[in-house]
């Protein structure tokens, strides 16, 4: 349920302050719009400088009709910027974002600043490539609406924010993460994967997978499983079934629990947890 809050004026400014000071440098602005993007519904959200993507802060994707088909799926390309909040985003810096953009995907442009006059309607005017513009106040609403890093107050709590993102003491830790994996991406597991005995793979991780490999090995939870790939590389199918059974998404008299997969990508290999979906 979201929460229905009404913050003044200045606790509203007060709020994107806070959320601006409590952020080291631009990576940990990134990692907290991931677990923002997750949290508004948005799935394979992926901060795109751990697959070394240029141009971009992020990208992410909007399913279709219960994940039975890409056909109305929504890809996004996500600028992130975290500056001081009494700053003005630039024009300019919205063309670029549009620029690095395909067509029929849209973008989104997240600051703790804020946009000046004329940027609603840039954002709106290619019909082929729309913006959605957060700056810092709607950053802060949205983010007590879903009740990401604030108490019920609401007052904005960095250590909540902390905990949420694993952040980091040293710079050297975050380089150390980054180096383990070149990308994770978190993937629901739905009713209808589980009925069909399968496992969706993330579309950047499919990217990577060379187009004549027929199968595909990867450690879910600590077991390899070895697994073929269907012909449109969409998900894996054979050892699901079980692998669903052994994970706990299908128990006795075939009651089906949706959970969710990270997965972990690497030149070396490919880590899968589940998860559920509130964990």
């Amino acid at each position: 349920m979201s929460n229905i809050i009404e913050l003044s004026d200045s606790e509203l400014k007060d709020s994107v302050e806070q959320l601006y000071n409590s952020f080291d440098n631009g990576y940990e602005f990134e990692e907290f719009l991931k677990l923002f993007l997750e949290k508004i519904g948005l799935e394979e959200v992926v901060v795109t400088q751990r697959s070394r993507d240029g141009g971009i802060d992020l990208t992410c994707t909007k399913l279709g009709i219960n994940g039975l088909s890409n056909l109305d799926e929504v890809k996004y390309y996500v600028q992130a910027k975290c500056f001081n909040p009494s700053s003005t985003i630039s024009i300019k810096d919205l063309r670029e974002l549009r620029g690095v953009m395909p067509l029929n995907y849209k973008g989104i442009f997240i600051t703790t600043a804020k946009f000046p006059s004329g940027a609603k309607e840039f954002a709106e005017e290619d019909k082929s490539r729309q913006i959605i513009l957060i700056d810092g106040k709607t950053l802060i609403q949205q983010c007590i609406s879903i009740g990401l890093g604030f108490n019920l107050k609401p007052v904005f709590d960095a250590k909540t924010l902390e905990n949420l993102t694993l952040k980091k003491t040293t710079l050297n830790e975050i380089d150390e993460e980054i180096n383990n994996y070149e990308m994770s991406i978190s993937k629901k597991i739905s009713l209808n994967d589980i009925r069909a005995r399968i496992l969706r793979i993330p579309s950047e991780i499919e990217k990577l997978i060379p187009n004549n490999q027929k199968q595909l090995t990867i450690c879910v939870n600590g077991k390899n499983l070895t697994s073929n790939i269907n012909a449109d590389r969409t998900y894996l199918g054979t050892g699901i079934a079980q692998l669903y059974k052994n994970e706990g998404l299908i128990i006795e008299n075939n009651v089906f629990v949706p959970k969710k997969a990270i997965w972990h990508y690497s030149k070396e290999k490919i880590d899968v947890e589940i998860k559920g979906e509130n964990e």
